[in-house]
């Protein structure tokens, strides 16, 4: 299939309060990293591009399909997003995919995205343990010399269901479509799934904060929120870039079916604890 030119726009708001008390970076707080204010959530910011992915691609993204893409600027609040996707011209299969800030031409997010399978599909380092436990009640703090490698996650159980994702598309998105809300096992939005990348981590550890750097996903099957869902993950490489360890997870889905639904790669930069905090 060859890529057919799409676009989207969307207005940027502020992540909800949940999000910026787990991550100080995405309120005032990130102004002690040098931030202008609260930066936005790389999740939120990648769902709001998925309207431009739909139409370029096809609902068929969704249940067999993949996006790598890097977040090179912050987003904040007010910012009007515009997402492109383009045929590539080495290969009109793969889609090129840009999300700029109208008022600046600032790049937020670029990547590419396609049908099937992704090339790197089988370099994700998956986890072998599978079977979710309760959140720890005694979780070790990370420090910026403490990140794990080579090492599975502890597996969580997260509910969803069709009022979780209407809870999720009302809070977080502020999308009414559908595809996403109506009836009783509605497709899952794809923010979802990146949105529990960071809720694994704080499953069993503390950490004091984090910037989404980049990431990748590959679409298994129809994903549909009808059950509880097991995240399982693991620790991937560290790489220290001017003195901050980046931090790789992989990750599986497993519906409630027992079907892995998709595989999903996290590269975040963990920063230090703000001095008093």
């Amino acid at each position: 299939m060859t890529v057919v030119a799409a676009s989207c726009s969307r207005m940027a708001v502020a992540d909800p309060p949940e999000v910026s008390a787990a991550n100080p970076v995405h309120d005032e707080n990130a102004t002690g990293y040098g931030y202008a204010g609260g930066i936005v959530a790389g999740i939120h910011t990648y769902g709001w591009m998925v309207p431009a992915i739909l139409d370029s691609l096809g609902e068929s993204w969704l249940s067999h399909g993949w996006c790598d893409f890097q977040l090179p600027r912050p987003v904040y609040a007010g910012d009007e997003l515009v997402t492109e996707v383009v045929p590539s011209p080495q290969n009109p299969q793969v889609g090129l995919i840009t999300q700029t800030v109208a008022s600046d031409g600032r790049i937020t997010i670029e990547g590419t995205v396609g049908l099937g399978d992704a090339p790197w599909k089988n370099d994700f380092s998956l986890p072998k343990d599978r079977t979710p436990v309760p959140e720890a009640l005694d979780r070790p703090f990370l420090g910026l010399d403490d990140i794990p490698t080579d090492l599975d996650y502890p597996p969580m159980s997260v509910p969803l269901r069709a009022e979780d994702a209407r809870t999720w598309m009302r809070e977080r998105i502020r999308d009414d479509e559908a595809t996403w809300i109506s009836g009783d096992n509605p497709l899952t939005h794809p923010s979802w799934v990146l949105g529990q990348m960071t809720p694994l981590i704080r499953h069993s550890y503390r950490m004091p904060a984090g910037v989404h750097a980049s990431g990748r996903v590959q679409h298994l099957n129809s994903f549909r929120a009808d059950g509880d869902v097991v995240v399982a993950g693991r620790w991937g490489d560290v790489e220290v870039r001017k003195g901050k360890p980046w931090s790789t997870t992989d990750a599986v889905f497993i519906d409630t079916h027992g079907t892995e639904v998709a595989l999903v790669r996290q590269v975040a930069v963990i920063l230090p604890r703000l001095p008093g905090k």
